[in-house]
């Protein structure tokens, strides 16, 4: 059929017909007629009756699924919008609220598909946890009801009503609002009361029938599903209905049952029996669901935990749970976690259940021994004798529990049986190598999931708390696997327990003499199965090595790694080398490594890393392996000279490598090629031709990789420019107009992209100002002095002093009036003195009607070190930029007032002094600036005063502290740009001329140029406090040190 709806536009008018319709079309295969349906769905969201439409076609069983599944959904999305949005436009009015409520347990009470039924009980804990108990009072107490009348009555209405309490308590559950909390609480006693009823009823009848036999009848089946999913709720409401649960009666006798249940249903799973499949999986949920029962109270509850009646012996049957399961361990295929197809459930563990229930053994343990050596702290109020009563309980578990003989089998189950390396792991590895051992790095940490990690965890948790009674034995235990005729299996235990014990008994154990004895001659074994021992020596030795590692040692634990990286050795097989390049990075990265005692051992592990990356196929395994290559060059430092050939020659082909993980290369690529540079150097230079393309690559804006790579590329370009002697090459130069547009554009990345161009300009200051890239750049500064960033406009500052410098040193007077002219022409000057007026006719007003600049008053003092380099060179170019704006008789008084003012502000004494340079050679321009300088006598003579009083010596009178006495030196650490930097530096006035002579100069010169000394005098001298006066005559008298 046809269908056409016009969007945008009026809506259609919302009938169920209509609905339906458009609903059917939102499902079809028409990818047009759902665009159009969805169009239409999204219309109707602001007309009333809607969400109560979508409620009843979703309730009519005679539609077709997938449309009464759309309905639900968009239902359910709805109520996630504009449920509590009553008074925003298209929330839902109270009326529909209303009608929605009532309908709702119907959708899932009584219904025969599971999905439609599970996604309608969503909507209905949503409703719940926004409307009970204030809009919706009645929710529970008649989800009750129906629970009671269909226990012995129709099970699809029971199991249904089970599924909306399940998922009521879930939302209610994880709620954070102290309201939602409260709520569920007032009313768990009942739901617990009520849900013990059924789970006793349905638990007693299905354990009956199958006892008598019957276990193939179908009332089987549907019974254990109501007693599984009453438990699920019966465990949420024991963990989150109760502040104190072990003070309920009815929580004890839950605790209890589920205990007896777990005894007497492990022995329906130990026994050759003729029940079938489906009901021993369903026999076994039961069984985790009490697992997880006990593990969340002892996690959440810890105190009411230990007392509850039997948590001891509890905590003694899991332990020989665990103490069973690990004779057959090593024959055990393992744990996998899954991830569930439906959306509304989270990932599952999949693998026997007796290594589940182990797994949950260990946790329960590990709990037990947190309680007692590590509580947790809360900032919920108790009273002393609650304080008492949970201190009491949680020590008589200590001394019953956690007794010496215990603690000491724990620890030898754990080391002989659990950390044997198992037959499926072995086939695990022989089947898809890469792939065994990237899970195993990535889940190494996964103790929730997996036995072997929990059990190093529990292992570490008992020597870091029972030390003094463990470290005896376990030095006893290490001393086994110094003898030649244990096998691979118990050596690579013992060498597990040793890697872990290490940060705990490295000043008990000598590892050294180990290392030197046995370690070094087991990496050399080539027995069948030795390539599991080298894996577990290059994991060992990376956990030895930075917490104790002599010098001495160091070349011996270097030379094993290399010895495992070597491809040529058949025993080293793919993973034995990617476990060696990725646990040297732990060797690396310690503190003591010294370059040049690796010098022996780097060129064949750099060039087996580089090599071993062309036969990795995990992307998360080359990552490794990068950055272990990238920590080993940067401490190389210039020792990696001579391998840079070989890292670069590797790094296109893994830059050009497609995969799940290509950004992330890219960006460990980028990350190896900033080492390199940096630890060549100069040297560096050769590598351009690869390098510039990557960065161009990365740096164009709009794409992908500069979203995701653009941080690592700019610190690249940046230190390729700080690692490069001029001139700079072509490809280098063209690169230069990216970073001006990146810093005209003012991105976060601005205060970089301003390094970089101040690299350009200090590196190549003729490319810079070439007619094609001066107005760019003034631009682009121009547009950073704009910036709210201090640091940002302080760097501008410095490079647009620079880059003025730069001109007149290049190019002459000629030079400086070309580039003032383009700072005016791009508005650069124009906008520095409307800014300048600005904060002049801010400062003339006051009281309420008082205004802020719109410059803050730091940024003006860059404005004015700014035109301080134009006037110092060249007065009249600057007289002629003033000229330019207007009369210089209107624009001197405002332009001085601010300039004189900035002083206090100034911090930077050679900021100060340049300042007062460019000020002084005022005085050297004939009228009107000569009427206009004498008229501001008294400022110019403060100003000298203030400012030279900081300059000059106090042993030496009239010598200025800042001009330089001798050559600055350069260090081994300087780079072009620092010598480009300190050559421009030492030219500097501030540190070429001494300031007072050079005042006394200018002054002199305008008292000749008004009639001589007397007629100054008498004219305009007179005008300047005569203090003033006395403090500027006496800067040049020795002055006292102690004052």
């Amino acid at each position: 059929m046809s269908f056409s709806i016009e969007v945008p536009g009026e809506a259609s008018p919302l009938s169920l017909h209509e609905l339906f319709r458009v609903l059917q079309a939102a499902s079809s295969y028409d990818s047009s007629q759902r665009q159009s349906a969805g169009q239409q769905l999204s219309a109707w969201e602001a007309i009333p009756d809607y969400y109560p439409g979508l409620q009843a076609v979703f309730l009519d069983r005679t539609l077709p699924r997938e449309v009464r599944l759309l309905a639900i959904i968009q239902l359910k999305n709805g109520i996630d919008k504009y449920w509590r949005q009553h008074t925003a436009k298209n929330g839902i009015p109270p009326a529909e609220k209303h009608a929605i409520r009532t309908n709702l347990y119907s959708g899932t009470i009584g219904e025969p598909d599971k999905q439609l039924a599970l996604h309608n009980a969503l909507v209905i804990a949503k409703v719940v946890r926004i409307d009970f108990p204030t809009d919706w009072p009645d929710a529970l107490s008649s989800l009750i009801e129906i629970l009671r009348s269909s226990k012995d009555g129709d099970q699809l209405h029971l199991m249904g009503a089970l599924t909306v309490l399940l998922r009521i308590v879930k939302e209610l559950g994880t709620a954070r609002l102290r309201k939602s909390q409260t709520a569920l609480q007032s009313v768990t006693p009942e739901l617990v009361y009520v849900l013990g009823d059924i789970y006793d009823s349905k638990s007693r009848l299905w354990t009956e029938m199958l006892s008598s036999g019957h276990g193939q009848e179908t009332g089987v089946q549907v019974s254990m599903d109501c007693s599984l999913t009453a438990f699920k709720i019966l465990r949420r409401l024991l963990v989150v209905g109760y502040e104190q649960p072990h003070h309920d009666k009815t929580v004890q006798q839950v605790w209890t049952f589920s205990q007896a249940q777990f005894e007497q249903f492990l022995g329906y799973m130990n026994e050759e029996t003729s029940i079938p499949s489906e009901q021993l999986q369903t026999i076994g949920k039961h069984l985790m669901q009490f697992t997880k029962l006990h593990l969340e109270m002892a996690d959440q509850h810890p105190a009411s935990f230990a007392a509850l009646p039997n948590s001891i012996e509890l905590s003694r049957a899991y332990w020989n749970l665990v103490s069973s399961f690990s004779e057959s361990y090593d024959r055990s295929g393992g744990i996998r976690q899954t991830s569930s197809s439906d959306s509304g459930k989270a990932s599952k563990l999949e693998g026997p259940l007796s290594e589940r229930l182990a797994l949950k053994g260990l946790l329960l343990i590990r709990a037990c021994i947190k309680m007692v050596h590590k509580p947790a702290q809360s900032i919920k109020y108790r009273s002393p004798e609650v304080k008492k009563e949970q201190e009491q309980a949680i020590s008589q578990l200590k001394a019953e529990l956690l007794q010496d003989n215990l603690i000491v089998q724990m620890v030898n189950t754990i080391i002989t049986h659990l950390f044997i390396f198992r037959k499926s792991d072995l086939e695990a590895w022989e089947e898809d190598p890469q792939e065994w051992e990237q899970q195993e790095e990535s889940q190494g940490n996964a103790y929730e999931w997996e036995v072997r990690p929990c059990a190093e965890k529990l292992f570490l948790d008992l020597l870091t708390y029972y030390k003094g009674l463990l470290l005896q034995p376990l030095l006893a235990y290490f001393g086994t696997a110094q003898d030649p005729q244990a096998d691979i299996a118990i050596k690579e235990a013992v060498y597990t327990a040793m890697g872990l014990a290490a940060p705990i008994v490295y000043e008990n154990f000598d590892f050294e003499s180990v290392l030197k004895s046995t370690v070094s001659t087991d990496a050399q074994q080539t027995v069948p199965y030795c390539q599991v021992l080298r894996r577990r020596i290059g994991i060992l030795l990376s956990q030895w090595t930075p917490i104790k590692a002599s010098k001495e040692s160091r070349p011996i634990i270097y030379g094993i790694y290399r010895h495992f990286l070597n491809p040529n050795d058949a025993q080293n097989d793919i993973v034995v080398r990617i476990t060696a390049a990725r646990q040297l990075k732990a060797v690396v990265d310690e503190f003591g490594f010294d370059g040049e005692m690796f010098l022996p051992f780097a060129s064949d592990v750099i060039t087996e890393l580089v090599n071993l990356l062309q036969h990795v196929e995990v992307d998360e395994t080359k990552l490794a392996i990068l950055e272990t290559t990238r920590s080993l060059i940067e401490r190389m430092e210039f020792h990696v000279s001579e391998f840079g050939d070989l890292v670069l020659a590797a790094l296109p082909g893994i830059w050009d490598s497609a995969g799940d993980l290509g950004l992330m290369l890219k960006q460990a690529c980028l990350a190896i090629l900033q080492t390199l540079v940096m630890a060549m150097k100069s040297s560096s230079q050769r590598y351009h031709p690869k390098i510039l393309p990557l960065i161009a690559e990365a740096s164009q804006e709009g794409t992908e990789l500069y979203t995701y790579l653009i941080e690592e590329a700019l610190d690249l370009w940046s230190n390729v420019l700080l690692q490069t002697t001029p001139p700079l090459s072509l490809e280098l130069v063209s690169l230069a107009e990216a970073a001006i547009v990146g810093l005209t554009n003012q991105n976060e990345h601005a205060f970089t992209y301003m390094s970089i161009v101040g690299s350009y300009i200090s590196l190549a200051p003729e490319t810079m100002l070439e007619d094609r890239f001066r107005p760019v750049v003034l631009n682009a500064l121009s547009a950073s002095f704009s910036s709210k960033g201090r640091e940002l406009v302080g760097l501008t500052t410095k490079y647009t002093e620079y880059y003025i410098r730069y001109a007149h040193e290049l190019g002459g007077a000629s030079g400086l009036q070309l580039v003032v002219k383009d700072m005016m022409q791009t508005g650069f000057l124009t906008k520095i003195f409307e800014s300048i007026h600005d904060a002049y006719d801010a400062h003339q007003t006051s009281g309420p009607k008082r205004r802020q600049p719109r410059v803050g008053i730091l940024t003006l003092t860059d404005y004015f070190t700014v035109l301080s380099q134009i006037a110092v060179i060249d007065p009249n170019v600057f007289m002629e930029v003033l000229a330019s704006l207007g009369s210089i008789e209107q624009i001197w008084p405002w332009l001085s007032a601010e300039w004189f003012g900035s002083f206090d502000t100034i911090a930077d004494i050679g900021r100060q002094k340049v300042n007062m340079l460019a000020l002084t050679r005022l005085l050297e321009l004939p009228s009107p600036v000569q009427q206009l300088v004498l008229a501001n006598l008294q400022d110019y003579f403060s100003m000298w005063t203030v400012v030279m009083v900081q300059l000059l010596s106090e042993e030496e009178p009239g010598v200025d502290t800042l001009v330089l006495t001798s050559e600055p030196e350069g260090t081994e650490w300087d780079n072009a740009k620092d010598v480009r930097e300190r050559a421009l530096w030492k030219t500097d006035p501030v540190k070429t001329v001494q300031s007072l002579q050079f005042v006394r100069e200018r002054l002199q010169s305008l008292m000749q140029r008004v009639g001589g000394e007397q007629a100054f005098q008498e004219h305009w001298a007179v005008n300047v406090d005569q203090e003033v006066l006395a403090g500027f005559r006496a800067l040049d008298a020795p002055r006292n040190s102690a004052n």
